[in-house]
């Protein structure tokens, strides 16, 4: 019985090479080929061609005949242009040449568009800080008036006039915490001479650690809407006692003006040059 299973695998594997023997040789599977894609331009480029597809040729000097190989449009000629003209109008109607200067013995700190007001007296440090950006107030709507007889629409248009919002910092020798006061202009208080009035509001008061750039907001801070008009109006009078009064804010907005407009001239340029790209 053993003998007669060991010898079935023999015989299976003798039919097995039979069958090998006399079935033909299969063919070899072959990729399917299929269209390329990619426009055969691309696929040009040799080491050592000296043709270049359409798409990889370097550009030409610019359409303006300028010489230079950057990119120039006839949008951008008339933009440069009109930036020029910007520019030239804009010097004739600048107010101030340079800064203006603060009364009461300010020092100015000039950073770009941020400003700082620096003022020492009597073992105290007062600091003001303001910033350029946004602070032109948007133009109120209503209907447009005619312009008078004789008088041309452009020199009915205002006066643009800058009014930041503005921190006073106050610190005491010797003390680790310094009064910061946030100030603002109301709008409906911008424009008005009633002496009786405060040309500008406290909005905020917190005190913050002296020394430190980045004040903490889990620090108290009071919100005056809804503060005592007492006290609202003693910390008023404590900031004019420090040189921080209607004067103040209205020199304030003076330099505030000159500066903006004195940026907007560098912006402009800036951006023709950049624009022109020469």
């Amino acid at each position: 019985m053993f003998q007669l299973l060991r010898c079935v695998p023999r015989v299976l594997g003798t039919a097995v090479a039979g069958l090998r023997a006399a079935a033909p040789p299969l063919p070899l599977l072959q990729p399917a080929s299929r269209p390329c894609a990619r426009p055969f331009g691309l696929l040009s480029v040799r080491a050592g061609s000296v043709q270049l597809p359409g798409l990889l040729k370097p550009r030409g000097p610019c359409a303006c005949g300028c010489g230079c190989s950057g990119l120039h449009t006839e949008g951008d000629k008339a933009f440069v242009d009109f930036l020029s003209d910007e520019i030239k109008e804009e010097k004739k109607i600048q107010k101030y040449k340079s800064l203006p200067k603060m009364s009461g013995g300010w020092e100015l700190e000039v950073n770009g568009t941020e400003a700082k007001l620096v003022r020492k007296v009597a073992g105290e440090k007062i600091t003001v800080t303001f910033n350029i950006n946004n602070s032109i107030p948007p133009a109120f709507g209503g209907e447009e008036e005619e312009p008078p007889q004789g008088q041309k629409a452009e020199e009915q248009e205002p006066e643009l006039t800058s009014t930041p919002n503005f921190v006073v910092e106050v610190t005491k020798d010797g003390s680790s915490k310094a009064l910061v006061l946030d100030c603002h202009y109301p709008e409906d208080e911008i424009g008005q001479e009633d002496d009786q009035s405060d040309i500008f509001s406290i909005k905020e008061v917190s005190f913050q650690a002296t020394g430190e750039s980045d004040w903490k907001d889990t620090n108290y801070t009071l919100n005056t809407d809804s503060l005592d008009w007492g006290l609202y109006d003693h910390l008023m009078d404590f900031l004019a006692d420090r040189g921080v009064d209607n004067t103040f804010a209205d020199e304030l907005v003076e330099l505030s003006t000159a500066l903006e407009h004195q940026e907007y001239i560098s912006f402009l340029e800036d951006l023709k040059g950049f624009v022109k790209s020469q």
